[in-house]
């Protein structure tokens, strides 16, 4: 590159260089019939921003080619803005990779005005090139990998680009393949030494950078390193892949921007996808070759988890270099533990279960006996502050409340109904000063209640440890979610439908945005809001609902009868909807799945039960009278001889015997 005197002059000579020159550089040549800079032929304008316009150049000599011509605006002739395209100079000499517009040539124009030629990228932003091209997720993530590593070599050259967006990053086709570009590199700063004296992002003349794509620390004026571009490569992923950004900042004033910014932290993608519009979503998903359910299923994934990480608040919690969110990337596509994942709720549970291994047991143990094994313990789950107390307090509760039970204190045999209604009475008062054991109590004999069929007092359980929650922890917790999914069921059994459904949806939305899209609680709530759907009408969401549930639990290979569970709720859903082969072949799935696991109470029975209706409407009256026989003798031993439950398995067979007649 030529010896160039405007990029060895410091900031002050230049501008005083600049000031001389009298005549503007458009100008300058602007009476000739050929412009020209130097060795350089303007073609026509590409583009213009806040330090130069840029325009498309033919070189002649030594090579032919064309280029891009950045050259000063000669409304930007102080001090500031010259030190400000002398850095971009500089960054740009600094550079050389595949992924980074390359730097050709730097000069003056006659009047002092200063340019530099680069290459000419005949692409368009990253952002349309995969829409355009429909590229899918994996695509998608191969191409941010590109630009990670153009990014990578910057950092490593001293340079911080600080305006990472799409508009800077152009993408072509080269050779078959599409090949990102890397440009505008005008409020770039060095990370060693001073490429100007201008080094604020935010300034008194207004924001250098795009808000939208700007970290937390950058929008507050704070010290920038590498993290900074890391924030805006995760932005850029968001929008890949989600076809949203992390915050929505669109049409907010600047001071609204940097507090939303610096304040909250990023939702989830699955959670910003979901908030884009039915129409919105539709185009989203085609355009990555995905439909909505299966989109979702990757966003609520480990990429999402890598999204989240690489735009945290606190630069400390992101990756810390465009290299390692690149490695993750990378072990994402090749099915390997990425390092962006939380621990799921069933490593934090061993992991306590661990610490608290004998208020583990008690309280399992004695929540189990409470119940009748109806609702099962969630004592070993606590994950607040002060679990270990929590559990003490939970223990020694239910402890207190069996021995007040036994035979040698009590005259008359006490029902599980007394058991639950004593303790119900008792929390209040002895628990007082521990709300999250309060609360962990109530949700467990609430639940316990809703399912012996008691609703107003489960509701009433219910929406007590709600609030007790909620004050807890905020309304953004996932246990939070947990109480609002079980109050919601309980509306549902009390008829009120758009209550549950809402109560439901909710959950949901805190369940992913707690844990993503992949975990066990997003699978459960999944399922139970299918249930309120079907009830309502909603045929399509409700079976897209059950669906993914099911594949949910599949994927994460959860305990057998939980897929065993929607598996059936799936075949229930189908044979109303009139499609009896499938969900015949769905049930006879499911009770399969329950045989191996041994698992052979009542819901196998219900399941019998269930299957001997689909084959009777199937006209297999022989087989149905098998299966209505096997299912009732196996739900007389879970049920008592007056339950309705036998009445009405007693009328089914009855039925079918008198059909074959």
């Amino acid at each position: 590159m030529p010896d160039d005197t405007p990029d060895h002059a410091d900031a002050a000579t230049l501008a005083a260089r600049l000031r001389r020159g009298r005549t503007p550089p458009d100008a300058e040549f602007a009476s000739k019939r050929e412009r020209w800079i130097g060795r350089y032929r303007l073609i026509e304008i590409l583009g213009e921003g806040g330090m130069g316009t840029v325009y498309l150049a033919e070189q002649r000599e030594p090579v032919q080619r064309t280029v891009a011509l950045k050259l000063m605006r000669s409304s930007f002739t102080g001090a500031t803005a010259a030190a400000r395209f002398s850095a971009e100079r500089q960054a740009l000499a600094r550079l050389s990779h595949p992924n980074i517009a390359a730097m050709y040539d730097a000069g003056a124009t006659e009047a002092g005005f200063p340019f530099f030629a680069m290459e000419r990228v005949e692409g368009i932003p990253v952002t349309d090139y995969c829409d355009q091209h429909r590229l899918t997720i994996r695509q998608r993530v191969e191409l941010l990998i590109q630009i990670c590593k153009g990014v990578e070599h910057a950092h490593q050259k001293g340079v911080i680009h600080r305006d990472l967006k799409p508009s800077n990053v152009l993408v072509a086709d080269a050779e078959g393949r599409a090949l990102p570009k890397i440009i505008d590199f005008g409020i770039a700063k060095a990370i060693d030494q001073p490429l100007s004296d201008v080094t604020a992002v935010v300034t008194s003349q207004g924001v250098m950078g795009t808000p939208a794509y700007m970290s937390p620390e950058a929008l507050g004026g704070g010290d920038l390193d590498t993290r900074t571009d890391v924030y805006s490569l995760g932005v850029i992923l968001y929008e890949l892949i989600a076809g949203a950004r992390p915050h929505n900042v669109d049409d907010l004033p600047l001071g609204m921007v940097i507090r939303l910014v610096m304040e909250r932290d990023a939702d989830l993608p699955l959670v910003r996808y979901r908030t884009l519009t039915d129409t919105a979503r539709t185009r989203v998903a085609a355009a990555r070759r995905e439909d909505e359910r299966s989109l979702a299923g990757a966003l609520g994934g480990d990429l999402g988890w890598i999204a989240r990480k690489a735009t945290a608040r606190g630069p400390e919690e992101r990756y810390g270099s465009a290299a390692d969110l690149a490695a993750d990337l990378a072990r994402f596509l090749n099915h390997e533990p990425v390092l962006a994942t939380p621990p799921s709720l069933g490593y934090r549970a061993r992991k306590f279960a661990r610490r608290h291994r004998a208020s583990v047991i008690a309280g399992a143990i004695i929540a189990l006996v409470l119940v009748g094994g109806i609702a099962g313990t969630t004592i070993g789950m606590l994950r607040a502050q002060h679990a270990r107390a929590e559990a003490e307090a939970v223990s020694t509760f239910l402890t207190d409340l069996l021995e007040s039970a036994s035979p040698w204190n009590r005259k008359n045999e006490t029902t599980v109904r007394q058991l639950l209604e004593e303790a119900a009475g008792k929390i209040s008062t002895e628990l007082k000063d521990q709300p999250a054991a309060r609360a962990e109590l109530l949700q467990t004999i609430g639940s316990s209640e809703f399912h012996l069929g008691h609703l107003d007092s489960a509701e009433r359980l219910l929406r007590e440890a709600l609030r007790l929650r909620i004050e807890l922890e905020g309304p953004e917790s996932g246990r939070v979610a947990g109480v609002l999914n079980d109050l919601g069921m309980v509306r549902k059994h009390q008829d009120q439908m758009a209550d549950a459904e809402q109560m439901l949806r909710r959950s949901l939305v805190i369940r992913e945005k707690a844990y993503g899209h992949e975990h066990g609680s997003v699978a459960r709530g999944l399922f139970d809001l299918a249930s309120i759907l079907a009830e309502r009408g909603k045929n399509g969401e409700a079976e897209a609902a059950y669906r993914e549930s099911l594949a949910l639990r599949e994927r994460l290979k959860v305990e057998p009868h939980e897929v065993a569970l929607t598996m059936n709720g799936l075949g229930l859903y189908l044979a109303r909807t009139g499609r009896f082969a499938e969900a015949e072949a769905k049930i006879r799935k499911s009770l399969e799945i329950r045989r191996q696991a041994g698992s052979t109470g009542y819901a196998y029975a219900l399941s019998l039960l269930e299957l001997g209706k689909i084959v009777e409407r199937r006209n297999r009256l022989a087989e149905a009278e098998a299966l209505d026989r096997e299912g009732l003798a196996a739900l007389e031993k879970f049920v008592e001889a007056d339950d309705n439950r036998l009445r009405l398995a007693r009328e089914q067979l009855a039925n079918v015997v008198r059909m074959q007649k």
